[in-house]
């Protein structure tokens, strides 16, 4: 637990903090006394777990979409945030084949947006970045995946995340691993509830 002492008084931007997964974590920096701002465009299910917990009096919020960069780009620019968590998404599949649009704008345009964002900032920060499992081609293996996995999809929802990774893996190589920076260190963690990239500027 001495180890999360180091998120005390941290300024923490959390995109999708209003979803199931977002609200949770936003909770859990708040109680490890972590300055939270988060931003979503709007409460995407009812009943609502961040209306429940009573979370917009417990933390800053913004609400607007993340396909909006000038707005985007401005909260991180004034926030000047220690860490990013990106959860914002159309996460679901069914969906993603009536609104295909809607889809590839929030999760690719939406992460490319967080991407340029983070290439704006002037201050260290870390940022983990979540996409998903379903960003692989389905091979019907009965392993996990792995991140040298081949990256496919054939529906929208997976597609998009398929892009938004090769978004990602841009940015990291073409614009935030040449910034001159003491040190850049890429972090990456499979966990149950997708992929995690974490790119650390310090």
């Amino acid at each position: 637990m001495r180890k999360l002492k180091i998120f005390k008084n941290k300024k923490i931007l959390i995109t999708g903090h209003t979803g199931f997964k977002g609200s949770w974590l936003s909770l859990w920096f708040k109680s490890l006394g972590a300055d939270v701002l988060g931003v979503s465009k709007d409460i995407p299910t009812y009943p609502s777990h961040f209306k429940l917990i009573n979370l917009e009096k417990k933390i800053k919020n913004k609400f607007f979409d993340i396909t909006n960069l000038r707005k985007l780009k401005k909260t991180f620019v004034n926030y000047k945030p220690d860490y990013v968590f990106h959860l914002a998404a159309q996460s679901l599949v069914k969906k993603s084949y009536r609104d295909p649009l809607l889809t590839y704008q929030t999760n690719t345009i939406g992460t490319m947006n967080v991407m340029e964002c983070l290439r704006s900032l002037k201050n260290d920060c870390i940022a983990i970045i979540i996409t998903s499992d379903k960003s692989y081609k389905n091979l019907e293996i009965r392993r996990g995946y792995r991140e040298d996995d081949i990256l496919g999809g054939i529906d929208p929802y997976s597609s998009s995340k398929a892009s938004a990774e090769l978004i990602i893996q841009t940015y990291f190589k073409s614009y935030l691993i040449k910034k001159k920076i003491s040190k850049l260190q890429s972090l990456e963690l499979e966990m149950s509830l997708g992929v995690e990239i974490g790119l650390k500027i310090v």
